[in-house]
């Protein structure tokens, strides 16, 4: 395989044959390689060897509320493929959830390689703040790369290389948070097509796996404004400045699904 491709991994449970059939067809019929990725499966409750992997305390303290099983599991997935890369000395992959949606542009962005020369690409995000100078064609259609001014939610469909995966691991442990983001995407210059080339269902509950199971979504007592400053304050830290610094420099882009 040449340095320049990147192997299409689906992470996927191996008990879900519907999904399963329905992303394998996508690829199939876009002449399409790829790999699925076995998901862990945290609807039942973990097993001990992924228990040991996971810091509930600390998802407590980050978020203010624990996750169910299904999000540390699908946290774990995702780390299996950044183990993966590593582990196999792979340049990069392309990473597909099994309910991702493919547009006829993302074949094309796969072949013509697009994905190269940015560490990590989102193919979909729901809503993303990018910076308001221009991006980048990616020579699919009129899609244009944006670099992202903050994390997005969802990791449905992204591109990373060799050293995202490094990156991404080194942060993900003991698995505190959920899958969209253990770090900050912005230090690595990670950018977000628009359009996406991927779509995604809308997230309803049948739609979804890992909020099954999850109880206590909300701590009692917990100030959530705790990590921010007050009054006068605001005006002499460095997070207040960033943040003034933000909202005038970039824009939302709403992507839908």
């Amino acid at each position: 395989m040449p340095q320049t491709t990147w192997p299409i991994f689906v992470i996927s449970l191996a008990r879900d044959n519907d999904r399963r059939s329905q992303i394998a067809r996508q690829l199939t019929d876009a002449g399409l390689d790829f790999r699925f990725i076995d998901a862990v499966d945290g609807r039942g409750g973990l097993a001990p060897e992924w228990e040991s992997q996971i810091d509930r305390p600390g998802t407590l303290a980050k978020y203010g509320y624990g996750m169910s099983d299904g999000e540390y599991g699908c946290s774990l997935s995702h780390i299996i493929v950044y183990r993966k890369i590593l582990a196999e000395g792979l340049p990069g992959a392309v990473v597909l959830e099994d309910d991702a949606l493919l547009t006829p542009h993302f074949a094309e962005f796969y072949r013509k390689a697009a994905y190269l020369g940015c560490d990590l690409t989102q193919l979909f995000a729901y809503s993303v703040r990018i910076w308001r100078w221009p991006g980048r064609k990616v020579g699919v259609g009129d899609a244009r790369s944006f670099r992202l001014a903050e994390n997005p939610f969802s990791a449905v469909a992204y591109c990373l290389s060799h050293k995202a995966a490094d990156y991404l691991l080194s942060s993900s442990l003991p698995v505190r948070s959920r899958a969209d983001w253990p770090a900050d995407l912005t230090l690595i210059g990670s950018r977000v097509t628009i359009p996406s080339l991927v779509r995604h269902p809308p997230p309803t509950a049948s739609q979804s796996h890992i909020a099954e199971g999850r109880k206590d979504p909300r701590a009692a007592g917990v100030d959530f404004t705790a990590g921010y400053a007050k009054g006068w304050r605001r005006l002499i830290t460095l997070s207040s400045w960033r943040r003034f610094f933000l909202k005038r420099f970039s824009r939302m882009a709403h992507l839908g699904y």
